[in-house]
């Protein structure tokens, strides 16, 4: 269910690192006033789909969103390279019983 949601909160993001778009999802932006490093032109956007792919995963577990998100969203990944969520080390309160 959460990746279901992320996809949907972060659609243009995913479309511009995967299709490659110069300004379309910039920052998970409509439209960007400056054109994106991840942009490219032409014929390259379908044939590197898959490369980046495989590229977002990597970004996503190298520190651009939080690990336990990351592995989330990519379990598979997460369990070939031995990935372990980041346990919360808040205290929970106990109550007067």
């Amino acid at each position: 269910m959460k990746r279901l949601h992320y996809i949907l909160k972060n659609h243009r993001l995913i479309l511009h690192l995967l299709l490659g778009t110069g300004r379309f999802g910039v920052n998970n932006h409509l439209w960007a006033r400056q054109e994106s490093i991840f942009g490219k032109k032409g014929f390259k956007k379908i044939t590197s789909i898959l490369t980046n792919y495989r590229m977002m995963k990597i970004r996503a577990f190298s520190g651009f969103i939080p690990l336990n998100d990351a592995i989330e969203l990519f379990p598979g990944h997460a369990e070939k390279h031995g990935f372990k969520r980041i346990e919360s080390n808040e205290k929970k309160e106990v109550g007067n019983e």
